[in-house]
């Protein structure tokens, strides 16, 4: 049976993709399911005018890097039709994800990282598939998983920043003796991919002014003060800007500058600690888990897709037994599950009057809150034995984080 270890989470994998894939066109019943393929047909909307080398500037919905338009582009292209196209492409990028922790497991990691990736998708639901952010994702594992080689981890977390940012905080997990490769490797094809896209497309600059302009998304941590503050006599209202719900009331721009800074801080003495040798006994992945939760919980912004971020670094976490975060994404989960049931299930509920029903977003919130605080613990408190540390790369070895 061991030669077939592979057999039962690849028969997982394919069925519950199935299960995702068919949900967004409406041939599985699913409370809300058929609301997930507006964003897809967004994207393709968008498709038509990166096909001709123009991104869509000044559209507000528009907020993304540079290297998701030739992507979203080429999509577009793929048969039966460009939503349908666009999906398959996420779906890929999930199935190469997938591969490669397969892959991980089979040169010596722990089959859980697999089946966590299995099992995220099944915890988030339908957006997994009709959201994008499983592209970074897979270029984020990409990177994490080659930190042997740290010109080409670096260069596969600037593959995953041009997508979506946030692979960007994973430079500060790399092994401090490799930092100067992997920061080398990221800066070399960042710039060079920018180069070709600045020349090649009109607007490839334009995402960083529009994201600085959002404010307090109705899921986001701070926003929840001021949702629960309406029970207490604070006037609030909501607004759709920038392709979601916002909360408008009055101390919003205050709240969303302290979360900002608490969360730039938290990160800079993360870096900090990892720049003074004070989490080499950690794994990498460990420490990128915590900054990947320490910028959600201190974001304006916490779309459900942004577990898709959290569960590419969780399978790459549990792929090490060595991992000291197995409880804290065991705490993740129902966070997961929990904002599958607010979208697309009960969007509704996020802007209740009802106590009952804002509770649930409560939850959440706590238990994300819970688990990154959890994390940071688990994450700096002093090891108990010699700190080497085993990075199971796709590349099998063994080295000092």
């Amino acid at each position: 049976m061991r030669s077939r270890w592979w057999l039962l989470p690849t028969l997982a994998f394919i069925g519950t993709r199935l299960w995702l894939l068919l949900i967004p066109f409406g041939v599985i019943p699913y409370l809300g399911g058929t609301m997930v393929i507006n964003d897809v047909t967004l994207y393709a909307q968008w498709a038509e005018l990166l096909r001709t080398g123009q991104f869509p500037v000044g559209d507000d919905m528009w907020q993304y890097p540079p290297l998701v338009g030739p992507l979203l582009a080429l999509g577009s292209l793929i048969p039966p039709t460009p939503t349908a196209g666009l999906v398959v492409l996420m779906l890929a990028a999930d199935a190469a994800t997938f591969v490669v922790l397969m892959r991980a497991t089979r040169r010596g990691g722990e089959i859980e990282g697999p089946w966590a990736w299995i099992a995220a998708g099944m915890l988030i639901g339908p957006v997994w598939l009709t959201r994008f952010d499983v592209l970074p994702a897979l270029f984020a594992v990409l990177g994490l998983l080659a930190l042997a080689r740290p010109l080409r981890s670096g260069a596969w977390l600037a593959v995953g920043a041009l997508l979506k940012v946030w692979p960007v905080l994973l430079l500060v997990a790399v092994p401090r003796r490799s930092w100067p490769k992997a920061i080398l490797g990221f800066a070399v094809t960042a710039a060079a991919l920018v180069a070709v896209l600045l020349v090649t497309m009109d607007g490839a600059g334009s995402f960083a002014s529009e994201q600085a302009a959002r404010g307090l998304q109705i899921e986001s941590v701070p926003a929840f003060v001021f949702l629960l503050g309406w029970h207490l006599g604070w006037p609030r209202r909501f607004e759709y800007r920038y392709g979601a719900m916002e909360v408008m009331a009055q101390g919003t721009d205050t709240v969303a500058a302290a979360v900002t800074i608490a969360g730039l801080v938290t990160l800079g003495v993360i870096a900090l600690l990892r720049l003074t040798g004070r989490l080499d006994h950690r794994l990498p992945a460990d420490i990128a888990l915590i900054l990947v939760l320490v910028s959600m919980v201190t974001s304006r912004v916490l779309s459900p897709q942004y577990f898709v971020w959290v569960a590419a670094i969780a399978a790459v976490c549990l792929l090490s037994k060595e991992t000291v975060m197995r409880p804290v994404i065991v705490v993740l989960m129902p966070v997961a599950a929990v904002g599958q049931v607010l979208y697309p299930m009960h969007y509704n509920w996020l802007m209740s009057d009802d106590l009952a029903e804002l509770s649930v977003h409560g939850a959440r919130i706590l238990l994300l809150l819970t688990a990154t605080g959890w994390g940071l613990w688990r994450l700096l408190r002093p090891s108990d034995r010699v700190p080497e540390v085993r990075v199971v790369a796709v590349e099998q070895v063994s080295q000092t984080a």
